[in-house]
């Protein structure tokens, strides 16, 4: 008999999670696993040469965060969008030499990508848990590393991190430590505050427990910056620059910057809507979801955007959908991929074919990813069965 949680305490899908670990096929998935590793180092290596190109504001964020006005940090630079434990772990790698904090980051937020999908592994059933686990790394490398080398956006890592926890946590029947990784996920990234949603998946008697500590934890996390200088709240308000390809301008919103309401609409709107993700039962799509509205209502269309949205389409079709193909995962990293140029000035002059397009059609680029955001919570949310189909495993 394996030991574990009561059984009322998992949710119908996780019942069998605990049976299930470790037992069949465990040799042809590491082999699986294996590959997917190397396929990433090989993504990896294309990207290193121009790599880290957002590295600056968590070195400059960790850096203020260990100086005299550390509570100050958020008020002083509004620029700073992220959270307080990503700049704290950045803070950290300041032991190093610059250069070797920057790459440290850089090889360990590209190894995390194969490790979270291997934290995915004992979740799954043992039938075509191989190949589905193949396929779906073999998509997600190419996205994965535009944010974890291209990028190196190490907020987004730690808090994808921490989701992945979290939903280990509801599987395992563990509503407290689910909370604390949810709590953990929003200290790293505001936008993850969505994630809330997998609470809402646990049965009533255990909201009490990981809503609190989820509470408890973003609080812990935000609440001393605010209450040091309330100037910390203009970070709903950030100057941030509207762009013709964003999700807001396809949905008719104009100006040259993010409007004062657009932060706030982002948070309240994808946390609505992975709530009702959630309490639907649907729980392997609030992530999906929350990365969709987020999008779809965010300013700027980065390109480091395909690998949150990448990663958490990989948990969607493989805790709640029963396909060998990760469709979900390769229609989000074939739309959202933005192609990269160097010298991004004369883009217009340097480029063809559909790169050229690309750049010449930013509204047409707009109108499509708000059409994938759409389609994601669609599927989500209104497609029968979709969200509940692991539940009788």
């Amino acid at each position: 008999m394996v030991n574990g949680p009561p059984s009322h305490r998992l949710l119908p899908y996780c019942r069998s999670v605990v049976a299930r670990r470790l037992i069949g096929g465990s040799g042809p998935t590491v082999g699986a696993l294996v590959v997917v590793a190397a396929w990433t180092a090989w993504w990896a290596s294309r990207a290193w040469s121009v790599s880290g190109l957002s590295w600056h504001f968590f070195a400059d964020g960790g850096r203020w965060l260990t100086g005299p006005h550390a509570l100050h940090v958020y008020a002083d630079h509004p620029e700073l969008q992220t959270g307080p434990l990503s700049l704290l772990v950045a803070a950290c790698l300041r032991v190093l030499p610059s250069g070797a904090a920057e790459k440290t980051a850089l090889v360990a937020m590209t190894a995390a990508g194969p490790l979270l999908l291997a934290a995915l592994v004992p979740l799954l059933p043992t039938a075509r848990r191989t190949v589905r686990v193949l396929l779906a790394g073999l998509v997600l490398a190419p996205a994965w590393t535009v944010l974890s080398v291209r990028w190196g956006h190490l907020d987004d890592v730690l808090a994808l991190i921490a989701v992945v926890a979290a939903v280990h946590a509801l599987c395992a029947g563990r509503p407290v430590l689910a909370g604390l990784a949810v709590a953990a996920a929003i200290a790293c990234k505001p936008w993850a505050l969505g994630t809330v949603g997998l609470l809402l998946s646990l049965p009533a008697s255990a909201w009490a427990g990981s809503v609190a500590t989820a509470v408890l934890g973003t609080s812990a996390a935000w609440l001393p910056f605010v209450l040091a200088d309330s100037a910390t709240l203009t970070a709903l308000r950030p100057n941030v620059a509207l762009v013709p390809s964003s999700g807001l301008h396809a949905l008719g919103v104009r100006g040259t910057v993010v409007p004062g309401w657009g932060r706030t609409a982002q948070l309240l709107g994808s946390t609505v809507t992975a709530a009702v993700a959630g309490l639907t039962g649907r729980w392997p799509g609030v992530l999906l979801v929350t990365v969709a509205v987020r999008l779809a209502l965010d300013p700027q269309d980065n390109a480091y955007y395909v690998g949150s949205a990448a990663l958490a389409a990989v948990l969607f079709d493989l805790l709640g959908t029963t396909w060998t193909v990760p469709w979900t995962t390769l229609v989000t990293v074939v739309v959202l991929w933005q192609p990269f140029v160097t010298d991004y000035a004369h883009r217009m002059t340097t480029t063809h074919g559909l790169t050229h397009w690309w750049f010449a059609h930013p509204g047409a680029v707009g109108a499509t990813h708000v059409g994938w955001s759409v389609a994601a919570v669609t599927l989500v949310l209104l497609v029968p069965g979709v969200g509940r189909a692991r539940e009788s495993v």
